[in-house]
């Protein structure tokens, strides 16, 4: 059964399953699991390691240090990336295709960003709509 982390809200973690449930309108595909309380700062990845990391089977409630050097791994990995976009295409700014180039060569991170930047799209165009159909412009 996969595990998924949906959101995190006030120390909880949601997750939801591929588990067949019964299709009733009280039943819920989210279930709320306590979690540490952890810091809430804007640049602390510790919560959403943590559910990564029970979302990909590791316990509810990983080693401290496991999720430490995860957060440290990613606030590397987005930091050196950011600087290299930063030198890459205008100085001083992070555009969607600086990032595109520098992980051209990487055939799994390269297809996860196109697929998420054309699912942006497709939102754009369902919003558009949407609000054309609403409001008539």
């Amino acid at each position: 059964m996969s595990r998924y982390c949906i959101s995190y809200q006030k120390g909880f973690c949601c997750f939801f399953s591929n588990a067949p449930l019964p299709h009733t309108e009280k039943t819920l595909l989210v279930k709320a699991e306590p979690m540490l309380l952890l810091p809430s700062l804007p640049w602390s990845f510790l919560l959403k390691v943590r559910c990564m990391m029970y979302g990909f089977g590791d316990d509810q409630n990983p080693y401290t240090e496991s999720v430490d050097i995860l957060e440290d791994l990613v606030i590397e990995f987005i930091t050196e990336m950011t600087h290299k976009a930063m030198s890459i295409g205008r100085q001083g700014r992070v555009q969607v295709e600086d990032i595109v180039f520098l992980i051209r060569k990487d055939p799994r991170k390269f297809a996860r960003v196109k697929d998420l930047l054309t699912m942006n799209e497709e939102l754009k165009r369902a919003r558009k709509a949407f609000d054309e159909a609403n409001y008539g412009s």
